[in-house]
């Protein structure tokens, strides 16, 4: 009897060592994390951004460029964020929840320097973030990755 008593609870000490040293898995119901950006035209990945819900609306800001010079700065950008660097840069702001996604906010497009009209919106399960903005014809529409 002390042996299966002393067995259980090696396996439960087991059990809990293995959960803590696994990462945290990310809150899939929610758009606060980290998003793979791919760029538009070529596909290949762009950048890492990093959103969070601050009352109760998104803000994303850039974490890490993938392609380019890490201390790119955003040349058509105007007003405060000409010239300033890239990572660290406020993109995303003002969206707030509708019911089904983020909508009302703005994206600012550093390519263009660009500021336009952004819905956000969780494909199920959570681990892709379906992102439109622009209008007409300089309307995109991209699916960003989560990153774990």
């Amino acid at each position: 009897m002390r042996l299966r008593t002393f067995g259980a609870a090696l396996l439960l000490a087991g059990v809990c060592a293995l959960s803590a040293a696994l990462p945290a898995a990310a809150d899939t119901s929610s758009p606060d994390g980290k998003w793979r950006v791919y760029h538009p035209q070529s596909g290949q990945p762009h950048m890492i951004v990093e959103i969070e819900q601050t009352d109760g609306t998104l803000e994303g800001h850039i974490v890490e460029l993938a392609d380019g010079p890490k201390d790119a700065v955003c040349w058509s950008c105007s007003g405060d964020n000409h010239n300033k660097p890239l990572a660290g840069m406020k993109i995303i702001w003002d969206a707030k929840w509708d019911g089904k996604g983020w909508s009302g906010g703005s994206l600012l497009r550093p390519a263009t320097g660009m500021v336009s009209p952004a819905y956000f919106e969780l494909v199920p399960g959570g681990k892709a973030l379906q992102m439109v903005t622009g209008r007409g014809p300089l309307r995109v529409s991209q699916k960003w990755e989560r990153v774990e």
